[in-house]
């Protein structure tokens, strides 16, 4: 029946057998952040289109690639992280298509970037990889080390677009939208957690580290940073053109 219908099941669950309603909850909170950050990505590439430029920063983007690959399709877990992370995987191959293709242009005053920024994406990429497959094989559980990497990875790009707004001083790349569902499908990520720990704390300790509430706190800081600096710069572009 539709009202039993959930995701298959991660190994943690499998051991746990949650009810259906702790379940469809979980599936819910996962489908809509993948949702939010698919939709996130599409925005990248319409704006950088639109813009001539790029708004994803540059560690950002060799760091999601790297995960992305890992964990949607080298050493997935379950059927939900394919479901969310192999998509955006194969839209982030077209943000770096964008980056490559408008990122010159933006590194015009270090021409030693902009004439070698497609073997920058490929060095980074590559060694963001190579790091994470070395981070997982250091650490002994895999499900926390995936997590950390995850929201190391998270706050990079929540940091680094506030800094790469101001170090601009415009707006190019960016818009409300990437922003509203980056932040969002941040948001309903924690609540994964956060759900998760509720109803079985002892299964999800890594979600009640001072570390996690370290990356969550400081994610949501940078993320509604982000609406003050990007209204300050686009106040600032609109008088330009009056």
């Amino acid at each position: 029946m539709l009202s039993d219908f959930h995701l298959p099941l991660n190994p943690i669950d499998k051991v746990n057998q949650p009810p259906v309603h702790y379940l469809q909850v979980q599936d819910g909170l996962i489908l809509c952040s993948g949702l939010c950050w698919t939709t996130a990505y599409i925005l990248y590439i319409r704006q950088a289109y639109r813009d001539k430029s790029y708004g994803m920063p540059l560690v950002c983007l060799c760091a999601n690639i790297a995960w992305e690959f890992l964990f949607g399709a080298a050493i997935p877990e379950s059927a939900a992280q394919v479901v969310s992370f192999f998509p955006w995987f194969v839209i982030d191959i077209g943000i770096v298509y964008t980056t490559w293709k408008f990122g010159r242009e933006q590194w015009k005053h270090a021409p030693l970037v902009a004439q070698n920024l497609g073997w920058i994406l490929l060095g980074g990429i590559t060694g963001m990889l190579v790091m994470f497959w070395a981070f997982l094989k250091t650490y002994d559980n895999q499900y926390e080390a995936g997590f950390y990497l995850a929201w190391t990875d998270q706050i990079i790009v929540s940091t680094t677009s506030v800094a790469q707004l101001m170090s601009r001083n415009n707006t190019s790349g960016h818009s409300w939208g990437i922003w509203f569902t980056r932040w969002i499908g941040s948001v309903f990520a924690e609540l994964i957690f956060v759900w998760r720990y509720l109803n079985y704390p002892e299964s999800y300790p890594v979600a009640a580290t001072h570390m996690t509430i370290f990356l969550f706190v400081v994610t949501e800081v940078a993320d509604l940073t982000y609406p003050f600096v990007y209204a300050s710069l686009e106040r600032k572009e609109k008088k330009k053109l009056k």
